[in-house]
């Protein structure tokens, strides 16, 4: 792969991208690239049907003062930013200064190559400093998620006033659950619903199977993700699992300690540490149905579950709170928001878990919510944007 280092200093040359009339598409993601398994990432892939693209990594908590670029897919780059001081995510006047560092650096290495810059990606509210200063056509705000949510009280302020900013410097917002926009601030034009989606190749229902799983006794039902307080619902999954020893339930995902808190005892509840994502479907294959018990009525009932695709990839039947997101699949999957109901809800899906039909129709669901499929979506957006 072709690897590009600048620092501030005059820097030995390498191998620059090869000659290609195409525009770029930078990235600014809240998500590192090494994580590739998000929407992000799949996201920046479909982005290089049309263009070649730049995935900047946030900013560390470490000071790094040069920007390192280097090629890690066909038509795409990886860039760990710059950060000149640390806590940048919680003082502003450090995020305005890193982000000038970037910004400053970037144009140096477009420059250097003649190269033009037609879409400026945003899905970290904090990178919006930097929508003035890389000279884009075009600038996109992709609300995976709502940023604010994810730190402490005393810290929301800023990055709220970061998602203003971001929104307001936009001109395509892209949201990617139904339920985020009335969550948004108020922007013109509105937002567009480009919804999360999966990679049916990658679960496919024929493939290896975890084989530690297959000394547990069945029937499993299967969750990923993290188990924590801020979205999944424990003691949801606490009670139904004390109300049926019987199933087995396997949790996968890292999890914090107040998170596993109301699991604690039960023998039918195995907790798998972090995996692989590549390891994630050979896991999910020997489960016999799917769950995602996430909390309603919170504060992040918000999100579109992109493993409500991947269930339904591998066939599998799917329990799932009413989440507002979700609830346009109700013919597919079942919803459910108490024990009770949850249980019962289970009990249905595991009775007719193996119909072939069934599981073809799940299949068929998440081909047409294919990121391949977005990525068609998302070109049709881009198409009426500035150039």
């Amino acid at each position: 792969m072709a690897e590009h280092t600048t620092t501030l200093r005059p820097a030995a040359e390498t191998v620059d991208p090869p000659a290609d009339d195409r525009s770029w598409v930078v990235v600014f993601s809240g998500t590192p690239w090494a994580n590739g398994a998000h929407r992000q990432h799949a996201l920046a892939r479909e982005l290089t049907v049309d263009h070649r693209v730049l995935f900047v990594d946030p900013a560390g908590h470490r000071p790094r003062w040069r920007v390192q670029i280097r090629q890690v897919a066909d038509d795409l780059w990886q860039c760990a930013g710059p950060a000149l001081l640390p806590f940048g995510r919680h003082l502003p006047p450090v995020n305005r200064v890193n982000r000038w560092l970037a910004a400053r650096l970037l144009r140096r290495w477009f420059r250097r190559r003649s190269a033009t810059v037609r879409l400026l990606w945003l899905d970290e509210d904090l990178a919006a400093p930097v929508a003035a200063r890389l000279d884009a056509s075009a600038v996109v705000y992709d609300a995976t998620d709502l940023d604010w949510t994810f730190t402490r009280p005393w810290n929301r302020r800023h990055l709220r006033r970061a998602l203003r900013t971001a929104v307001g410097a936009a001109d395509l917002v892209l949201a990617s659950s139904t339920a985020l926009p009335e969550r948004m601030p108020a922007c013109d034009p509105a937002p567009v619903v480009l919804a999360n989606g999966c990679d049916p190749d990658r679960f496919a229902p024929d493939g290896p199977v975890a084989p530690w799983l297959l000394g547990l006794r069945r029937p499993l039902i299967g969750y990923s993700g993290a188990v924590d307080t801020r979205a999944f619902d424990a003691h949801l999954v606490a009670a139904v699992a004390r109300a049926h020893p019987e199933w087995t339930f396997v949790l996968i995902g890292p999890s914090t300690r107040a998170g596993r808190a109301p699991l604690a005892g039960l023998s039918n509840v195995v907790l798998v540490d972090a995996v692989r994502f590549a390891d994630v479907p050979g896991i999910l294959r020997a489960c016999d149905v799917t769950i995602i018990p996430y909390r309603v009525g919170g504060l992040i009932d918000y999100v579109h579950p992109k493993k409500c695709y991947e269930y339904l990839a591998l066939g599998k039947p799917v329990v799932a709170t009413p989440l507002p997101a979700l609830r346009a699949l109700a013919d597919t999957i079942a919803l459910a928001g108490d024990p009770a109901s949850f249980a019962a809800s289970l009990a249905d899906a595991l009775e007719g878990a193996g119909a072939p039909e069934d599981a073809a129709r799940r299949r068929q669901v998440a081909t047409r919510n294919s990121w391949a499929a977005r990525g068609v979506q998302l070109r049709s957006l881009l198409a009426g944007l500035p150039r």
